[in-house]
């Protein structure tokens, strides 16, 4: 079993807006209520919390479970940093939320009520396959638009045993992602976004510095999400793309790199900047669902000296790595792209197996025993084509 969120769209009327208006604002009042009393008792432990401010929930109109969920938000961890909660969402547990078909039936201050979602082919797929309702949370979008965010009890397929394919993956910066396969994403729009809007805030600040005007401030606010919702989308895509390039059975092997960031450094301000932003447990976390769901076994591996390694010889050499994109074994003359050697390694640590001697990389070109022709790597320029719709699909096939 695994637990997802789903994010669906509700159609309330006029008179289930502005009850849902109403809800989130008294839920708001409550959690910064909890909030004041948290901080002045030091006291954010939640039944203790809870002993303290309870009765003043209710007394605020507040129903029990409501009431228990204000508590439980402000005495997670971030409530002690919490300086002010806005009327912007309320959560639901199972008591104050359930499912009726293609509509959800919420506890508000104005009673229960049922409200129709507008829902889509993948929702609607996704709610078929949903064992129960767990919760969700309310919210409200920018444009008066009302959100309900379920988290639901999802059964996970058993990955079939027997022989699968084991594909690697070799992420970084300026290639998102290159498999053992031969496919490649670029990571060009991602890192010029990133740089753009780096650019745009510095801008802005300074003009808050200088002339604090209501326009401004407007813009500094539009900023603010805009980075990570783009981000988050890009992620998104590019974890369904290597997803749906497997099969149940397969094993995905990934890179653990935990603790990447204290044991490496940068040269630069532009580099430090995105090494300190590059997400990258954030998407092996999108990685382990997508592929869990479909019945594909993700692994983690150490990828020390994965990039050095000659698939062909064993030999490992810092000088075997020439450059950002060529690898070119200073003993045997094997050649090749870097990203694609890694993930290769990746892979044939996944088997638990040591890189072989001797053995010829599959499917790795002209294996002669003088320096090799780089094999060509499929690169999909963009996330949003699958390699099929390239129209020069035969002259980027992997060679």
């Amino acid at each position: 079993m695994q637990t997802l969120t789903l994010r669906c769209t509700l159609k309330p009327t006029p008179e289930q807006a502005a009850a849902l208006e109403a809800t989130v604002r008294r839920f708001a009042e409550g959690c910064n209520h909890a909030l004041r009393v948290a901080k002045e008792k030091g006291e954010f432990r939640k039944f203790g919390l809870q002993r303290l401010v309870y009765s003043d929930l209710r007394a605020m109109g507040l129903s029990a479970n409501l009431a228990i969920q204000a508590i439980f938000r402000v005495a997670k961890k971030r409530g002690s940093r919490a300086k002010f909660y806005q009327p912007t969402s309320c959560a639901f547990d199972q008591r104050t939320l359930s499912l009726r078909g293609e509509a959800v039936s919420l506890t508000t201050v104005s009673g229960r009520m049922v409200i129709p979602m507008k829902l889509g082919n993948y929702q609607r797929g996704v709610l078929k396959r949903a064992k129960s309702v767990q919760g969700g949370v309310l919210t409200k979008g920018p444009k008066g638009k009302w959100y309900i965010h379920l988290s639901l009890r999802v059964k996970t397929p058993e990955p079939p045993s027997g022989g699968g394919r084991v594909v690697g993956v070799d992420l970084g910066q300026k290639a998102l992602a290159t498999l053992s396969s031969g496919v490649r994403f670029s990571g060009g729009s991602l890192k010029g976004k990133r740089l753009h809007y780096r650019n745009k805030r510095a801008e802005v600040r300074s003009k808050l510095d200088t002339q604090r005007t209501r326009g401004v401030q407007r813009l500094w606010a539009r900023l603010r999400g805009k980075e990570q919702r783009f981000v988050n989308h890009t992620l998104h895509t590019l974890a369904r793309r290597i997803v749906d390039s497997l099969e149940p059975g397969d094993t995905l092997a990934v890179e653990d790199l935990t603790g990447l960031r204290g044991r490496t450094t940068k040269r630069g301000k532009t580099e430090r900047h995105l090494h300190g932003l590059w997400p990258y447990a954030r998407f092996r976390s999108l990685l382990e669902y997508k592929a869990t769901l479909k019945g594909v076994r993700v692994v983690a591996v150490d990828p020390r000296y994965t990039s050095q390694a000659c698939p062909r010889c064993g030999h490992i050499a810092q000088e075997n790595r020439r450059s950002q994109a060529l690898f070119r074994c200073s003993q045997c003359g094997f050649q090749h792209n870097a990203d694609w050697v890694a993930a290769h390694n990746i892979a044939l640590r996944a088997r638990a197996l040591p890189v072989p001697k001797g053995i010829v990389a599959q499917r790795a070109g002209s294996m002669g025993k003088g320096r090799c022709k780089p094999a060509r790597i499929l690169r999909v320029s963009s996330l949003h084509r699958l390699s099929s719709e390239s129209p020069n699909q035969n002259a980027l096939a992997f060679g």
